[in-house]
């Protein structure tokens, strides 16, 4: 009896008469012939591209410093420019607000930005944040230097009018014993100084929130992973610093804190902005247990937009020079000028006409995007918060600008600084795609890692879908994953279904799948 092929039009060889291999095991280790077989297709990478960044995307007055920290670290200068960004964010939070519509004041925008930086271990993230992040962490350090002097100065006046108001205590007595005239109480008329903060690494939500009350302007919280912050807010018992960072981001929420003990602590307006660094493997954990049906999809993880992984070009030289002092000086002298300003009353900025003409061009086309439903559900709430982050940019890019001259303080957001904000927008779109591409193409994933496996020859010319799912490998630990990875490797043509042969038991027949042969022989 002869056997037909699946390949139509081809007869297998007598030899390979499945019926009569039954009672063998050979059969199992053994290709079956493949006739033309055809050239595998390249499966390409699971993560969409990127655009690449451009200096003019930025501020003039940052980038130099983006330059000189990008070339001297070797480094992608996607991670110094939007660390550069939220510096800006850091400096400003609540110091001023923009109302993108020309005729409706109730809607303001608090420019306050989260932002990442994704990449493998070992690309300077960490480094090129503290290159970057060193003008407005030395404006921290001069600030705990003046507040540490400040609370000397208090402490010793607190300690003399404590002596004079217990030597008045005496004298009070005295006096209402004889029926004398009673003295007055010594004044104290200085204030507790309080600490002028900026910066914050790692706090409870709570001990956060009484920093929040003693600076009204915000706050920005810098991470070196944020890894461990996601982490813990998926912790059971969590939930209150979920909804407390949920409300912070907006930068304008009230937020009471009642603990016993403490009190009632009131922030009218509670602003943060964020920014860290994360590994793809990690994000793509996160991601995929984040982004499901349940609690922890609330549109957090949404909520970073100032994302960045770029590609880490293969070429590397050496670069061993001093630091631009002139390019870190000028971003020093903005951040100064902008986080002296006072936070109440908070300025208002508006877009000047053509700036505002072109603002409403581009929102109609960003809602237009949200309503045709072609992204993914994640993608599109991301997209939905550009709401917010374009006006914010322009702010941010205009209030840099400002910072860096001498000028009064700008009233209206200028036409470039809007299209530098409406571009910059796109490029960050494109790296936020690449983000949600790790959820949006498991199979893909899949598919091109046990492509890996194929080509480092860790199966057999012919395996089975359990002799897969066996291995454990990432994105492959179940029958189902391991199916839609094959049936994509069947269509690139890598293999192809195999006749299925009962099992010594006389079971269900194994699923199996067969090599291309041109894989290992070109």
């Amino acid at each position: 009896m002869q056997t037909v092929d699946f390949r139509k039009g081809h007869e297998m060889p007598p030899c390979w008469d499945l019926g009569s291999a039954r009672g063998g095991n050979d059969i199992e280790d053994r290709a079956l012939p493949w006739l033309n077989p055809p050239k595998p297709a390249a499966l390409g990478d699971d993560l969409p591209p990127v655009a690449a960044f451009n200096s003019a995307l930025l501020p003039v007055a940052v980038r130099a410093l983006v330059d000189d920290v990008s070339e001297r670290m070797q480094a992608p200068p996607d991670f110094a420019a939007a660390a550069a960004v939220l510096a800006l964010a850091g400096a400003v939070n609540r110091r001023a607000v923009i109302e993108p519509k020309l005729h409706d004041a109730s809607w303001h925008i608090v420019p306050n930005l989260w932002g990442a930086m994704v990449g493998p271990p070992g690309v300077m993230k960490s480094p090129v944040v503290s290159a970057i992040m060193r003008p407005l962490e030395r404006l921290e350090s001069e600030s705990r230097s003046a507040f540490d002097t400040e609370r000397g100065d208090y402490e010793a006046a607190k300690e003399a009018n404590d002596i004079e108001v217990s030597a008045w205590k005496d004298d009070f007595k005295k006096a209402v014993r004889k029926g004398n005239d009673r003295p007055a109480r010594p004044e104290f008329a200085q204030t507790e100084p309080t600490p002028r903060r900026l910066i914050t690494n790692d706090a409870t939500f709570e001990a956060l929130h009484t920093v929040l009350a003693q600076n009204p302007a915000g706050l920005l919280l810098l991470r070196d992973e944020l890894t461990g912050w996601l982490a813990g807010l998926e912790r059971q018992g969590r939930e209150g610093e979920r909804a407390f960072f949920l409300e912070a981001w907006n930068g304008d929420r009230p937020f009471t804190l009642d603990r016993i003990g403490r009190g009632s602590v009131y922030v009218p307006a509670t602003c943060i902005s964020l920014f860290g660094g994360i590994q793809p493997g990690r994000l793509r954990s996160y991601l995929a247990d984040a982004l499901k049906d349940g609690p922890s999809n609330d549109g957090l993880i949404q909520r970073l937009q100032i994302v960045v992984w770029p590609d880490v070009t293969k070429n590397w030289r050496l670069v061993d020079r001093p630091p631009d002092p002139r390019a870190e000086d000028a971003v020093a002298r903005v951040l100064q000028k902008l986080a002296a300003l006072e936070p109440d009353p908070t300025r208002v900025v508006k877009f000047s006409a053509d700036a505002q003409e072109l603002f409403y061009v581009w929102w109609e086309e960003l809602e237009s995007k949200l309503r045709c439903g072609d992204s993914h559900p994640a993608m599109q709430a991301h997209l939905a918060k550009y709401r917010k982050l374009m006006p914010a940019l322009a702010l941010l890019f205009e209030l840099a600008d400002w910072g860096s001259g001498n000028g009064e303080f700008p009233q209206a957001v200028s036409l470039d600084h809007a299209r530098q904000a409406a571009a910059c927008c796109e490029y960050f779109e494109s790296h936020a795609a690449r983000m949600y591409a790790c959820i949006t193409s498991p199979d893909v994933r899949a598919a091109r890692n046990l492509a890996d496996k194929i080509a480092r020859r860790d199966l057999g010319e012919v395996f089975s879908v359990r002799d897969v799912y066996l291995k454990g490998w990432t994105g492959l630990g179940t029958a189902e994953e391991v199916r839609r990875a094959l049936d994509i490797l069947v269509d690139a043509g890598w293999v192809r279904e195999a006749p299925e042969v009962l099992n010594s038991g006389g079971g269900r027949p194994s699923e199996r799948y067969q090599l291309n042969p041109r894989l290992h022989s070109e």
